[in-house]
């Protein structure tokens, strides 16, 4: 797939855990985390989240993009390390319950609750990547030029 002028690859589709039914399995974090210093849920914390199940992704920096269908990109992201690590247990595909509140991976609750909505409706999501350490302008780039709907600095360029 061509994001301007950038040839990305299909890594992966994008699933989830489902039980006997089919139904996405959920799951609330932040119920099971010792809120010892009373923080407040961060805005995208309080979930249902999901397991997000994606495999073959490179252990190397680069950008991602988030599509759903052929090609409706939703969302555009980096890895400065690793994209396998930023979509694994430490990343979008597990929620901790210590990023559910103020201080933690806000981003990574709302990404995941937005494939959750996705997969809900019976969409077919894909991650394509593209491996680079140069991940960081490149992201920015390709925000500013397609504003994907899933990313916040678009709609702030918008307005």
């Amino acid at each position: 797939m061509d994001l301007d002028g950038y040839e990305f690859s299909r890594a992966s589709a994008i699933n989830a855990d489902r039980d006997a039914n089919g139904s996405l399995v959920l799951d609330v974090p932040h119920q099971r985390f010792a809120n010892l210093r009373g923080l407040p849920l961060n805005a995208n914390g309080l979930g249902p989240f999901i397991r997000v199940r994606v495999a073959g992704l490179p252990p190397r920096p680069g950008v991602y993009a988030v599509v759903r269908g052929p090609n409706e990109v939703l969302y555009i992201g980096r890895a400065q390390d690793s994209i396998a690590a930023r979509w694994g247990a430490t990343g979008y595909a597990v929620i901790y319950p210590r990023n559910c509140f103020r201080g933690g991976q806000s981003t990574n609750c709302r990404i995941n609750n937005l494939i959750r909505l996705e997969l809900e409706n019976g969409a077919e999501l894909s991650l394509w990547t593209y491996t680079t350490p140069e991940c960081v302008a490149m992201e920015r780039q390709l925000i500013a030029r397609l504003q994907p709907a899933w990313n916040l600095q678009g709609r702030l360029n918008q307005t």
